[in-house]
C-alpha cells in the first residue's frame, strides 16, 4: 500500500506541475547539483586559533522550476553551522558557506563531514520524491604542541669560581602526548657571539620535559660552574632555549635573567688585573694616603727604638 501511495503521489505532483509549465518543456523534472571548493580543509584546535575551518559551496537548480534546497551538514565530533535552506530560481545557483569547529585541544585525526543538499519544495509545493546530492568533506585536525620557558629564580651577581643554579617552567599546551629538550645557554653583553663563553660549564646539562595532552607544567633545574681564575668580569644574560634552535648571539629583550660574573680576587680581597688600584679596593682615598704613610713611619721608629734599647740592655747585662 506505500508503495502504491508514493506512485499515486508522485502522478498527482507531476499533473499540478504541468499547469506551471509550457508543453514544450513538460518533461523537465526537478534536480540540482553540489560542489564544494574543498575537499579537505584543517583546523588548529590551539587555544590561540580559531579552531574553525571554511568550505565554500554552490548549490545549482538545473530544473525549469523554483526549487527550495535544504541543507543538511554531518560533522562527526565537530560543531557545524551552515544555512538551513535555500531558495533558488530556474536554472540558477547560488552558493554558501560551510562552518567547522573543532573543541579546544581536540585530539589529531581526520574526521569525515558530508554536506547534502535536498530539494523540499518545487514551486512552494512540497515535493515528495527528495532528490539531493551530496559532497564529502575531509577535516583534519592537526597536532598543535606550545611550550615556553618561565624562570623561577637565579641570576644576580656571582664571584669568579662560584657555581650558579638556575630552575624555570616549562608551561606547555598540546592536544597529544610528546617530549621537548631544552638548553641553558649564556650570552656575553655586546660581543655578538653565541658560543658558550670559554671555561664556564653546564654542569647538569639539557632537561628533558615529558608533555601530557591539555595543560602541563614540568620543571626544568641547570647548574652553571663559572672560571674560579676570570681575569675580568663577566657581564651578560641568561636564556632558556629548546634543543635544535638557534642559539641567540645577543640577549633577548625579555624572558631572560641577567648575570654577572666578578673577576677573581687575591688573597685580601682584592681584585686582580682590573682598572682600580689596590688603595681604591681598600677604600683608601689620595687625601689619606699621606696621614697613614706618616702614622706608619711612626710606628715603625717606635718598634726600631724599642728594639735597640732591648739589645743594648742586653748587652749590658752581659
Amino acid at each position: 500500500m506505500s508503495r502504491v501511495a508514493s506512485v499515486i503521489c508522485i502522478m498527482l505532483f507531476s499533473a499540478m506541475m504541468i499547469g506551471f509549465i509550457s508543453p514544450a518543456s513538460a518533461q523537465v523534472v526537478p534536480g540540482l547539483t553540489l560542489e564544494c571548493d574543498e575537499n579537505q580543509v584543517d583546523i588548529d584546535p590551539g587555544p590561540r586559533a580559531t579552531r574553525t575551518a571554511l568550505v565554500n559551496c554552490v548549490v545549482e537548480n538545473t530544473s525549469t522550476f523554483s526549487e527550495k534546497i535544504d541543507i543538511n551538514v554531518d560533522s562527526g565530533i565537530l560543531d557545524s553551522a551552515a544555512p538551513e535552506s535555500l531558495t533558488v530560481g530556474s536554472g540558477g545557483s547560488t552558493s554558501f558557506q560551510v562552518i567547522f569547529r573543532s573543541d579546544i585541544a581536540e585530539s589529531p585525526g581526520e574526521v569525515l563531514a558530508n554536506v547534502t543538499a535536498t530539494i523540499s519544495e518545487v514551486n512552494g509545493v512540497p515535493y515528495p520524491v527528495g532528490t539531493s546530492e551530496s559532497d564529502e568533506i575531509s577535516v583534519i585536525i592537526i597536532e598543535y604542541l606550545s611550550c615556553e620557558a618561565e624562570f623561577g629564580q637565579g641570576g644576580g651577581t656571582f664571584d669568579s669560581g662560584d657555581e650558579i643554579f638556575i630552575s624555570a617552567a616549562i608551561v606547555c599546551e598540546s592536544n597529544e602526548d610528546g617530549e621537548k629538550t631544552y638548553q641553558i645557554h649564556l650570552v656575553e653583553s655586546n660581543m655578538g657571539s653565541s658560543s658558550w663563553p670559554n671555561s664556564f660549564q653546564n654542569i647538569d646539562g639539557d632537561c628533558k620535559v615529558e608533555i601530557e595532552a591539555g595543560d602541563s607544567v614540568e620543571n626544568c633545574n641547570f647548574r652553571i660552574g663559572t672560571p674560579n681564575n676570570l681575569e675580568k668580569d663577566w657581564e651578560g644574560c641568561i636564556v632558556i632555549i629548546e634543543k635544535g634552535d638557534i642559539r641567540p648571539n645577543s640577549c633577548p629583550s625579555d624572558n631572560k635573567i641577567e648575570l654577572k660574573i666578578n673577576k677573581k680576587k687575591s688573597g685580601l680581597g682584592i681584585e686582580l688585573g682590573g682598572n682600580d688600584s689596590v688603595l681604591e679596593q681598600l677604600g683608601i682615598t689620595e687625601d689619606q694616603v699621606p696621614v697613614i704613610a706618616g702614622s706608619v713611619g711612626i710606628l715603625m721608629l717606635i718598634i726600631g727604638g724599642f728594639v735597640y734599647y732591648r739589645r743594648k740592655g742586653r748587652e749590658y747585662e752581659e
